[in-house]
């Protein structure tokens, strides 16, 4: 609303850094009480609301995600757990028909332990089991048209989020 509101064209954006405390948050190696996150939006037309614009977008993200692997390497090789050299793009469906006896999070660190790196798209909405692999923001998130890249992450033997996005919800979402 605020991208139409402020007069942003097609393909145009905006990205916002928030610090930010959030006292309830659940505390462990990846999650503080102190938040240091970006956000962006861009406007896209109504027939681009579709599974090609994210993966995508998907693709660009990891595409200079890989080009600062390479320039950190360069300088400091010894600090870089090198990724694979494509994104795998991957279901909670897919995850829960694969492997139901685990729960969501050992989900996604088997699969990104043996792909090094996932987009899990479609999280929010009920599985076929009826259980919701994640919970989302029904308000904006649309569940059909979300994910999380998510990286292995050797050191602490277990998957990382990078980032979580998606196409925002429409009047149908």
């Amino acid at each position: 609303m605020a991208l139409k509101r402020y007069g942003f064209g097609m393909h145009e954006g905006l990205y916002t850094n928030m610090n930010a405390i959030r006292k309830d948050e659940d505390l462990d190696n990846y999650h503080s009480a102190y938040v240091d996150q970006w956000d962006w939006e861009k406007v896209i037309s109504r027939d681009e609301r579709n599974l090609d614009t994210l993966k995508d977008t998907v693709r660009q993200i990891f595409k200079v995600i890989k080009h600062m692997e390479h320039e950190v390497w360069y300088k400091f090789p010894q600090s870089v757990h090198h990724l694979p050299d494509e994104i795998h793009f991957v279901t909670t469906q897919e995850l829960e028909d694969r492997f139901p006896d685990l729960t969501p999070k050992e989900r996604e660190n088997a699969i990104t332990k043996e792909l090094g790196c996932v987009f899990l798209m479609k999280i929010g909405g009920a599985m076929k089991s009826g259980k919701r692999h994640d919970g989302r923001a029904p308000d904006y998130d649309d569940w059909s048209l979300n994910g999380d890249i998510l990286f292995w992450y050797e050191p602490l033997n277990q998957s990382i989020e990078i980032s979580s996005m998606g196409i925002r919800v429409d009047a149908d979402a």
